[in-house]
This record gives C-alpha cells, sequence and structure tokens, in this order.
C-alpha cells in the first residue's frame, strides 16, 4: 500500500528525482532480490552509506534481511531517526488544526469531566479509587458526548490510560499509572492525553486541597519555572535551553527544589506521541522551528513536608502527608516571534486550582 501511496501521488508530477518502488511480498527469496536490487542501484552511483532506522525494533524475516545485505556489502549504516524526527516535528496547516482540536479535547476533558468528577467526590466524601475515576475520564475521552461535545467517537482516543495520584504517592513521569488507592483529599495531580484524527495533545494540573503555606509556595515557584521555561522555547533556541533556563532559575531561587526537578522537561508531540529524539533536556542540541509542537511538563517529585510545614492547614488529609509532587504539562505550538502558543488553555493559576474545605 505504501508504494501505491507514493506512486499515486507522483503520478502526473515532474520530479528532479527518481522515485523507484519495490513492493514488499510474502516470498523471502523475491524480497532479497529487490533488497539487492536497490543495494546494488546505491552502489552504481558511488553510494557508501545507507539511511535507516537502525534503532528500532522489528519482527520478521523482512529487516534481518536488508540488514545483513548492508553488512554484506559494507555499507555504512547511518540512523536518521533524528532528522526524519525534526521534519515531522514541524507541522503544517492541517497539522496545527488537529493538534489545536486534540488540545480544546484534552481542555473540555479535563474542565467538565475531571474537575466536576473530582469536586463532586469530594464535596460528597465519596470512596473513588484513583483508577475506577481514570477509567471514567478515559470513557468521557472516547465518547466526548458524555460532556455534551459533539465529537464522533470514531475519530478520538485516548493516548494513555489517564494518570491520577493523590494521598502521597506520586510518580510524575508520563509513563505513570493510576494506582487503585482512594482519592484523597489534599495534593490531586491529573495527566491526560487524547488524540483527534491521529494527532495528540496532552495536559497535566495539579490541584490542592486545603494546601499548608508550604505547598501553596511551592506551587508559585512552580507557575513561576513553567513561565520561564515557556519563554525559552523560541526560534533558534536548542531543545536544551529549557532545561538549561529551569536549573538557572531554581539555583537562584529556590535551589532546594533542584533535586525534585525531572532530567526531562517534555518532548515533540504530534502523530506519535512521544518523539524520543526531540527530548526537552539538558543535553538536546536540536534548535526549535517554527510550527513544532511540544508537550512542556514542570513538576517537582516527592518535596519533602515536614509536621511544621502542616502546622498551616486544617487538614487530616495532608498532616498524614510526608512527600508531596507538583506537576504542569500543557501542549504548546512554537511560534515565529515570541512565547509559544499554548493549545491546552486550562487555568494554572492558584486561585482557579485550589480548594479550601
Amino acid at each position: 500500500k505504501k508504494c501505491q501511496y507514493i506512486e499515486t501521488f507522483l503520478s502526473g508530477k515532474s520530479n528532479k528525482w527518481k522515485i523507484i518502488t519495490y513492493n514488499k511480498t510474502k516470498d523471502d527469496g523475491l524480497n532479497r532480490e529487490n533488497l539487492n536490487n536497490l543495494i546494488n542501484i546505491v552502489r552504481k552511483n558511488g553510494g557508501k552509506k545507507i539511511g535507516s532506522l537502525f534503532k528500532n525494533q522489528y519482527e520478521g524475516t523482512f529487516i534481518p534481511i536488508w540488514l545483513q545485505l548492508i553488512d554484506s556489502n559494507q555499507l555504512e549504516k547511518v540512523e536518521i531517526s533524528s532528522p526524519i524526527g525534526q521534519l515531522l516535528a514541524v507541522k503544517d496547516d492541517t497539522e496545527l488544526e488537529l493538534c489545536k482540536r486534540a488540545g480544546v479535547l484534552t481542555n473540555k476533558v479535563i474542565k467538565h469531566g475531571f474537575i466536576n468528577e473530582m469536586e463532586n467526590i469530594i464535596d460528597k466524601d465519596e470512596k473513588v479509587s484513583h483508577s475506577d475515576l481514570a477509567l471514567k475520564i478515559e470513557g468521557i475521552i472516547t465518547d466526548p458526548s458524555k460532556i455534551n461535545l459533539k465529537v464522533s467517537s470514531e475519530v478520538v482516543e485516548s493516548c494513555y490510560n489517564p494518570i491520577i495520584q493523590s494521598g502521597g504517592k506520586y510518580d510524575i513521569r508520563i509513563s505513570a499509572v493510576s494506582n487503585s488507592d482512594i482519592l484523597s483529599s489534599d495534593v490531586i495531580i491529573c495527566s491526560i492525553g487524547a488524540r483527534y484524527k491521529s494527532y495528540c495533545a496532552n495536559v497535566a494540573r495539579t490541584f490542592l486541597i486545603d494546601a499548608p503555606i508550604k505547598i501553596e509556595q511551592t506551587y508559585n515557584t512552580l507557575l513561576s519555572l513553567y513561565n520561564k521555561c515557556l519563554e525559552a522555547m523560541v526560534v533558534g533556541n536548542e531543545l536544551k535551553d529549557v532545561y538549561e533556563t529551569a536549573v538557572s532559575f531554581l539555583t537562584t531561587k529556590s535551589s532546594d527544589l533542584l533535586p525534585h526537578l525531572p532530567k526531562t522537561l517534555g518532548f515533540a508531540i504530534g502523530i506519535e506521541f512521544r518523539d524520543s529524539t526531540l527530548v526537552l533536556n539538558g543535553n538536546n542540541k536540536v534548535k526549535f522551528t517554527e510550527n513544532m509542537v511540544f508537550t512542556l511538563t514542570i513538576g517537582f517529585q516527592n518535596v519533602p513536608l515536614s509536621d511544621e510545614d502542616k502546622e498551616t492547614s486544617l487538614s487530616d488529609s495532608i498532616k498524614k502527608l510526608n512527600v508531596f509532587s507538583l506537576l504542569l504539562s500543557d501542549t504548546v505550538r512554537i511560534m515565529k516571534e515570541g512565547a509559544p502558543d499554548i493549545l491546552t488553555k486550562v487555568s494554572k493559576e492558584y486561585s482557579d486550582i485550589s480548594y479550601n474545605i
């Protein structure tokens, strides 16, 4: 089918380059012959290198045959996952619109789905587990009509099982899962990822119930840090500048929080939920380009909470905490000039995410 797509696309077009396609078959002998033809074309034109996705894991016999032929012909293997990732990270107008719609979907789900459910559970003092609540929120993602959204269930799906955490057990990595503990009225983290017509968006918010001064101050530091990191995501800057900005900010403002900052602060997002070659860490020298789309994820993992810290809260749930974590995440579009456009427009202001019971 891929050959058919390419041939249809090229039909009637004047191309500088000649595109040769071979169909993959169920016959290993014929596949080997076709792959040999490709190798011969490379060698005939003086080529000494082959670019491919060599780091990926493959099943079946087709790719092993290909790798064997490359090695036996002494061609140099060049990993091209990074340049392909950079190419796909820059979205055209159609893709940007789909990313925007995915962002709107996540907005609505967290606003009219999760927040409503969370508030009802707390108000009625119901006993609902993180995993059960996550299952209910995932049901809203896959059927948006449950929150009165006129979006077909056929074009939406969840990127991962929603992650809901509270009660002192936290893991702010995107690989975390919702456990079976009962939702607790203290520090509640919710992460949601949704696809719209295959394009992804991601959002995470922290909600604070009867928070003591220590947690409030730490959250305000997190919000300031988030805004500083957002300012670093501009055309021409390197991806590592985001992490370096975070470290510099905390070193000056709150050095005690540095050990609680994750080593990765986000990644490029699109059809692929997470592009491992475009990660916001301290080493990535790829530069931001207009119309790239990223998830910016800033958090603090397991910050200690002493008995003295808890004295400014009357909440029994807060008094049971020994540590707390905070997390903010948005899907953002890199603009031609200035800071990114936030596609997941859910308020992060302390007054909007804090509750006093």
